[in-house]
C-alpha cells in the first residue's frame, strides 16, 4: 500500500480571501512617487509644523527635502498565498479601508534601487520553491546608501531544525549577495553574514561615518534625509566647548558624528542590543571621547541628581559623572516625546538640540521648555515623502537668570492609542509579527516611525 498523501495544515493552505490589484488611488497613497506634487506637499508639512510651534516664529528655519524617488531603505511586505506558484504576491493595506483588502504590490518606486532589485528576485524564489515558500508570511528589506543589505524571511512554522530550508536559504542569500535572516517563533538565524545587520556609510558634514545597523532595531529609513538631519545637528553644535549628554542614542547615529564638537560625550540607551552595537560603531570610527551606558531617560536624570544612588550600569561602563561638564543635551525620542523626568533634566541645560519624529509631541515638549528656553533654530526634514509624516528639529538656548524653583513641574502626557495600531485584530502569529489576516503593513506610508502633522 502506498503512502497516504499528507494533507496541508489549515494555516499552510492558500487563503480564501483574494488579493486585489491596486487602484490608481491606492497606488498614489501607498507606492507611487507623484513627483509633480512633491514640492506643494512638502510646503504643506512645513506650514503645519510652523503652526504647531509658535515659539519658533523668530527662529532661523531650514527645510530639508528628500529625493523624490527611490528614497526608502527599509520596507516590509506581507506575503499573500492564494494558490501555489504564481498566485503568491507581496501585499499592502490601505489603512482607511475597513474591509482590509490585501492589495498586490507589483513594484515599489519609493524603495531604493537595491530594494527594487531584490523584490522580484525574492518573490520569484518563493514562488519557485516549496520549502522556501511554505508558510512564509512576510518579507522585510533593510538596505543602505553605500553598504550591505539584509533580507528577512518570516515564517509561521518552525525553521530551526529544517536543514533543507537552511540549505536553500543559504544558496539564495549567496545568489542575491545579501545577508539573509530567517525568523520563526522565538528563533532567528543569520545566513551569509557574521551577524543580522547591515553596514552603512553616511556622509556627515564633510566626513564619512561608518555605522552598523541591526536587523529588527530602529534605524532611519530615508538615508539621504538622515544625512541632512545629522549634519544639521552637527552644524548647530559647532561652537560647543564642553560636554554632551544624549538620551535615546540608539546605535550612535547622531552620537558619533556629533562627538567631534565636544570634549566628552555620555550617551544612554535602554536597548541592550543597540548599546552593544553603538560601542562597535565607536570602534569602527576610531572615536575615543564617547561612553555609552544602558539607561533609560528617567534613570539618566536620576543618576545626575546631586544625591543620586550608585548605578551599576554606569559603574560597569566606567562612567565618572564627576569628570563631565555637561552643557548640551541632545534628544531624539520615540513618538511619545519626552517623559517628565527628561523635561526636568532638559530645563537644566544651557543648550538643547531636539530632533523629533512627531511634531505634535515636539510642540507639547517645546511648550514645557519655553519656561526656561528660547528656540533659535528650527528645521523640517522630509523623511516620508507622499505621506502626512515628517520629522522636525529645534535648537533651544536657556535664558539667563531663570529661577527653576518658579517653573511649573513637568507634566505627564496623556497616553493615546496610536492610530497606526487602531483596528489591528487581536492575536499574533508566529515569527514575531501579526497573523496573516491581522497584519497591517504601512512600510510605504511612513508606518514604522513616520509622524503625522
Amino acid at each position: 500500500m502506498g503512502k497516504r498523501k499528507k494533507t496541508p495544515s489549515k494555516s499552510s493552505q492558500p487563503s480564501s480571501i483574494k488579493s486585489q490589484a491596486m487602484t490608481d488611488a491606492n497606488a498614489l497613497k501607498l507606492t507611487r512617487c507623484h513627483t509633480e506634487e512633491y514640492d506643494s506637499q512638502l510646503q504643506q508639512k512645513v506650514d503645519a509644523v510652523k503652526a504647531l510651534i509658535p515659539q519658533a516664529k523668530d527662529a532661523a528655519w531650514e527645510v530639508h527635502a528628500s529625493p523624490k524617488t527611490a528614497f526608502r531603505l527599509r520596507c516590509n511586505f506581507q506575503v499573500w498565498h492564494e494558490a501555489e506558484g504564481e498566485k503568491l504576491h507581496y501585499v499592502m493595506y490601505d489603512g482607511d479601508n475597513e474591509k482590509r483588502t490585501p492589495l498586490r504590490v507589483v513594484d515599489f518606486p519609493r524603495g531604493c534601487a537595491e530594494t527594487q532589485r531584490l523584490m522580484p528576485l525574492v518573490l520569484d524564489a518563493l514562488r519557485g520553491d516549496d520549502v522556501l515558500r511554505d508558510k512564509c508570511h512576510e518579507v522585510r528589506f533593510h538596505t543602505t546608501l553605500r553598504g550591505s543589505s539584509v533580507v528577512v524571511l518570516v515564517y509561521n512554522r518552525p525553521i530551526d531544525n529544517d536543514k533543507n530550508w537552511k540549505t536553500k536559504a543559504e544558496k539564495l542569500a549567496k545568489e542575491l549577495k545579501v545577508v539573509l535572516v530567517g525568523r520563526s517563533s522565538k528563533f532567528r538565524i543569520t545566513l551569509n553574514g557574521d551577524a543580522p545587520r547591515v553596514r552603512e556609510k553616511l556622509r556627515i558634514a564633510g566626513k564619512d561615518v561608518n555605522l552598523y545597523q541591526l536587523e529588527g532595531e530602529f534605524s532611519q529609513p530615508n538615508g539621504r534625509v538622515c544625512e541632512k538631519m545629522v549634519t544639521w545637528a552637527v552644524e548647530r553644535t559647532q561652537s560647543s566647548k564642553n560636554d554632551l549628554l544624549e538620551l535615546y542614542c540608539g546605535n550612535g547615529n547622531f552620537t558619533i558624528p556629533m562627538s567631534r564638537n565636544f570634549r566628552k560625550v555620555l550617551a544612554t540607551e535602554v536597548s541592550k542590543a543597540n548599546t552593544e552595537c553603538a560601542r562597535e560603531n565607536l570602534t569602527a570610527n576610531q572615536v575615543k571621547n564617547v561612553q555609552f551606558a544602558r539607561l533609560n531617560a528617567k534613570e539618566t536624570a536620576d543618576a545626575l541628581q546631586p544625591d543620586a544612588r550608585p548605578f551599576k550600569r554606569l559603574t560597569e561602563a566606567a562612567v565618572d559623572l564627576s569628570s563631565l561638564k555637561l552643557e548640551t543635551l541632545f534628544v531624539d525620542p520615540p513618538r511619545a516625546g519626552l517623559e517628565p523626568a527628561a523635561i526636568g533634566l532638559a530645563r537644566s541645560f544651557d543648550t538643547v538640540v531636539y530632533v523629533s519624529c512627531n511634531p505634535e509631541t515636539l510642540a507639547d515638549d517645546v511648550e514645557q521648555l519655553s519656561h526656561t528656553h528660547d528656540i533659535t533654530h528650527a528645521a523640517v526634514f522630509d523623511q516620508f515623502p507622499y505621506t502626512r509624516h515628517c520629522e522636525a528639529g529645534v535648537l533651544l538656548k536657556k535664558r539667563s537668570g531663570v529661577d527653576l524653583s518658579t517653573v511649573p513641574e513637568p507634566r505627564a502626557r496623556e497616553k493615546k492609542k496610536s492610530k497606526r495600531y487602531a483596528g489591528k485584530r487581536k492575536g499574533k502569529g508566529k515569527g514575531g509579527g501579526q497573523a496573516k489576516k491581522g497584519k497591517v503593513e504601512e512600510a510605504a506610508s511612513g508606518g514604522d516611525s513616520g509622524c503625522a502633522v
